[in-house]
Order: C-alpha cells, then structure tokens, then sequence
C-alpha cells in the first residue's frame, strides 16, 4: 500500500514555538505594534497641531502644538518600532518553517484583541475628535485627525483581520512583505518629517533654564510680598530676602550669578536676569507654566517692574516681636 508523505517536523523539540516562548512573541508583538500605532498617530497629530495651530478645549481657543509631546513620540518610535519589526521577522519566519502553528491559541487569542483593541481605539477616538468639532473646534482639525485616526486603524485590522482568515497565516503570501515594507516607508517619514519641526536638545535645555529663571524670579517676588505684609517695607537686597526665606534661589542656576534686585521706591522695586532664549512668540504653550507668565523676555538682559499690590499696603501686618 503505497503510503503518502508528508511534511516532516522540524527536529528537535526545542525548534517548536509554543507555550510561554510563543506568549512572550505574541505579547512583545502586540505591545511594540501598540506603541508604534500609537506614536505615529501622535506625530501626525501634532504636525496638524502645527499648520492648524488652534483648536478649542473645554470652551476655549488656544495653541494645541506641543514639542513635549512630539518628542515623547518620536523617544517611543526609536525605542518600539525596531522591536516591533524584529519580532514581526521572527513569527513571519516562523510560520513559514512551520515551527510555529497558525492555529496556536495563543496566536489566535493575542491577535483576536488585537482586532478588538484597533476598533474600540476607532471608536473613542472618532467619538472624542466628533465632539470635539461639536464643541466648536475647527473643521479642517476634525478632517484630518479623523483620517489619521482611520488610516492606522483600518491598515492593522486588514492586515491582521486577512492573517486570520488564512489557513495558513499568510505564510505563502507577499502580503506581509508588501504591507510591512509600506508600514516602515510610512514609519521612516514620519520620522523624518519631525527634524522639520522639533527643536534641537540644546535649545531645549536652554528653555529649561530659562523656565527655573522665572520660577525663581516668581518666588523672589512672592517672599518680597510676604515680607512686605509682615514689616510693612521692601527688603534693601537680596541677601535680606533670602536670609529670612532660606529656601529661596536668588543666583542664576546656569552662571551662579545672583538675580539682580533694587528698590525704586517705597512699594516698587525691580528685578533683572540674563536670559537664553525668547518666550515672546512661542507656540508651543501649555497653560500654568511660569515660562508662560507675566514675565516676558527677549534674549539676553530682561528686567521686570514690580509694585506691591494696594491690598498689602492697606493692611499691612504688625512687625514681628523681637525675642
């Protein structure tokens, strides 16, 4: 009786993939293609937030640019997506070698939320982007953030949704070699698009130096209030200030100079710091930061008049007995 062959199994146990080895693929599969989703949806988002620079949140028109968050996603794209990819390789090679079962319930488990999670994603976003424009937001944001929105997800549901369809998982198919390389393409220009609008380390840093600038100055201004409450008078300098307040920062935190500070009358007086950059014409805004506040400056010597307010001056508080 002629007997008819067939494929033999790969030799040796080990080559399997299955039980926790297939679980730990599968897991780093889904979470890297969940934050590289993710992330090139937040650069998409923030280069319309650039060239459509306001949108409307909670009743109010503001800037919606942010570099930290356009930063945040291209930190997770460098980090996610090379995983993302390589463990794509290994299941994809493994199917072909058939070390790796199309029907292993892991795979089919893993995949399944996969599907489930692209279209709750769908639904919040396109329910949150929908109210958005009912409460005002402008039109053109609404268009192209619902696009960006539905492209990610319906490119990974077709893909995975014919994956499972496939008895084989596509193995035999050029699908997953056409869809993974349009995916990198669209990936790597995304990338590249942010250099064209991110701002460079250096210049973040100076920011951030300026940013301490002004929360110092604030709580200088703050403690020369509350000075003023309590003795009825300016402090003559700073060493007066900050040998009653010992927290307070009055040098520089870049050059250690101390922050410049004279009495121009009986309840005025100003305050002067060299400062980096310019927060004049920002775009990037983010409400309740001091680089956002009263204080205004150019690049280079800024001074700041300050005036005690009426209400210090009309209750002013009794001097604190001496012990």
């Amino acid at each position: 009786m002629e007997q008819t062959l067939m494929p033999s199994a790969p030799s040796g146990a080990d080559k399997i993939v299955q039980g926790p080895k297939a679980l730990f693929w599968y897991l780093t599969l889904f979470f890297t293609l969940g934050i590289t989703a993710f992330n090139v949806g937040g650069l998409w988002f923030q280069f319309i937030n650039k060239w459509v620079s306001q949108e409307v949140v909670y009743g109010m028109v503001q800037r919606s640019f942010s570099q930290t968050a356009l930063k945040f996603a291209l930190a997770s794209l460098l980090v996610a997506t090379p995983l993302f990819f390589i463990f794509s390789t290994l299941i994809r090679k493994a199917l072909k070698q058939n070390t790796l079962d199309p029907k292993n319930k892991i795979r089919v488990w893993v995949t399944y939320i996969i599907l489930f999670l692209t279209i709750a994603i769908a639904v919040g976003d396109l329910i949150t982007t929908v109210f958005r424009v009912l409460d005002g937001d402008f039109t053109l944001r609404f268009i192209l953030k619902s696009l960006s929105i539905l492209i990610i997800v319906c490119w990974i549901f077709a893909y995975y949704w014919q994956e499972m369809r496939s008895e084989n998982s596509l193995a035999g198919s050029n699908l997953p070699r056409l869809m993974g390389g349009v995916t990198a393409g669209v990936v790597i220009i995304s990338f590249i698009g942010t250099f064209f609008v991110i701002e460079s380390p250096a210049l973040a840093r100076a920011k951030a130096y300026d940013r301490t600038r002004i929360s110092h100055l604030q709580e200088i201004r703050a403690s020369t209030e509350d000075y003023y409450r309590i003795y009825g008078k300016l402090p003559e300098n700073l060493e007066v200030i900050s040998s009653k307040y010992g927290y307070l920062q009055t040098k520089d935190p870049k050059t250690e100079k101390p922050y410049e500070y004279s009495v121009n009358g009986a309840d005025t007086y100003q305050l002067c710091a060299e400062f980096e950059t310019s927060n004049k014409n920002v775009e990037d805004e983010t409400r309740f930061d001091p680089y956002y506040s009263e204080f205004l400056y150019d690049v280079g010597r800024n001074c700041f008049d300050q005036k005690i307010a009426e209400y210090l001056k009309e209750n002013p508080a009794k001097p604190l007995p001496v012990r």
